[in-house]
């Protein structure tokens, strides 16, 4: 899926043109009345759906900010729960003693499963210069893998070449990888170390249209988990996400995006869309990336996680109103919700930068959705949402 977390959305304009060591070099058999490429021609395919879709700096953020407030929310749980006699980590006679005591609340490790061009890994390592702080992507397609190895991974510079010694990369599919031992035993071509964080996002979990495909893949996420393991899933819906026919374009100065939802098919809950791109001289990379999604509700996956094994299911959604949509055109595709009534956390409690841009497109193309929170109670179906489902894997009792 052309990637789901520097930030490429800042790059300069003209960033998205083809490395020119891509480009053949001329030979005496060009003439002077040969055509010049157009702009889509020498585009970068890649470089401009980072720009236009994916927001790994906030990405990351989110994940960082939910992992500590669940850690702490469990954490405390288990504090209330010891009794008034028994010392931090001292087992109880239930059995029931505080597994989490002593646990680290931040994650270290986090695996980036359908990771496309590794942006969200790299993002992920540079946020943090500790050495355990590590990042592992997975994808099935080669080709990607190779453009994250020599662009993301080897194109960092210099100034970032330890980037590149915390970053593994692995092209399989993401059933034949197995979690094993630490973080410090050796890298097998099919194995790599249990994490902290799985990240299947932009829209993964949709690829699966079958639910035992989808039960299935979350079992295995599951064994792949350190303990106290997050499991980061993310989903769009609302009013809007079943409507056919609906298409927006975003203009980021050097080209502009489009989004074209083709069709819905009841049936099979399935969605139809493509993104585009046009290009400032007119040519048109059009229906760039296409895809079809099974379109999952919240409490779908939530049920599915808890079938699978995972302990705990948190939600956290961003929602936002048609009238929000319609404000400007600098506001499409640009998430900025208000926080939601009920019991409620938000990753905004964390300082995160309002004016930051978040991630992913929603199924109306409108994918930036500014404040996660966390919801615990009834809420009314909004016009449009993008939500993290987050599966929690519990430590065991010692």
């Amino acid at each position: 899926m052309g990637k789901s977390k520097s930030r490429t959305a800042s790059k300069a304009p003209g960033s998205w043109l083809k490395s020119t060591a891509e480009e053949p070099v001329a030979t005496k058999a060009k003439t002077k009345h040969q055509r010049p490429k157009t702009m889509a021609e020498l585009a970068d395919k890649h470089q401009l759906y980072q720009q236009a879709v994916q927001k790994p700096r906030k990405e990351v953020r989110n994940l960082d900010t939910i992992y500590r407030k669940l850690c702490t929310q469990h954490l405390d749980h288990a504090t209330k729960k010891r009794p008034a006699n028994q010392s931090p980590g001292e087992s109880s006679d239930s059995g029931l003693d505080d597994p989490l005591h002593g646990h680290r609340r931040h994650a270290l490790t986090m695996r980036e499963d359908f990771c496309g061009t590794a942006v969200l890994c790299a993002e992920w390592v540079r946020t943090d210069s500790s050495p355990e702080r590590c990042a592992y992507g997975v994808d099935i397609d080669k080709n990607v893998i190779d453009y994250a190895m020599e662009h993301t991974v080897g194109g960092a510079g210099h100034h970032e070449s330890s980037l590149g010694s915390r970053i593994k990369l692995v092209c399989a599919d993401v059933m034949a990888v197995k979690g094993s031992g630490s973080a410090s035993e050796e890298l097998h071509r099919l194995s790599l170390p249990r994490v902290d964080i799985i990240a299947s996002l932009n829209y993964a979990m949709c690829y699966f249209h079958q639910r035992q495909d989808l039960i299935r893949y979350l079992k295995h996420s599951l064994k792949n988990l350190n303990d106290f393991g997050l499991l980061f899933c993310d989903i769009f819906g609302g009013v809007e996400a079943t409507k056919s026919g609906i298409s927006n374009i975003r203009d980021l100065g050097s080209f502009k995006y489009y989004f074209h939802q083709h069709s819905y098919d009841l049936m099979s809950n399935t969605i139809r869309f493509s993104l585009g791109f046009k290009m400032r001289d007119g040519s048109v990379l059009k229906n760039c990336f296409s895809y079809e999604f099974r379109v999952y509700t919240i409490s779908d996956l939530k049920e599915a996680m808890l079938e699978a094994g995972f302990d705990d299911v948190s939600v956290w959604i961003s929602p936002r109103t048609k009238d929000g949509d319609e404000e400007s055109d600098e506001d499409k595709n640009s998430d900025s919700s208000e926080e939601t009534d009920g019991e409620a956390s938000s990753c905004e409690d964390e300082g995160k930068d309002a004016s930051d841009d978040s991630h992913g497109h929603s199924s109306s193309g409108q994918g930036d959705f500014e404040a996660f929170t966390e919801m615990k109670t009834r809420m009314e179906m909004p016009y449009a949402f993008n939500a993290y489902i987050v599966g929690i894997k519990l430590p065991k009792s010692r």
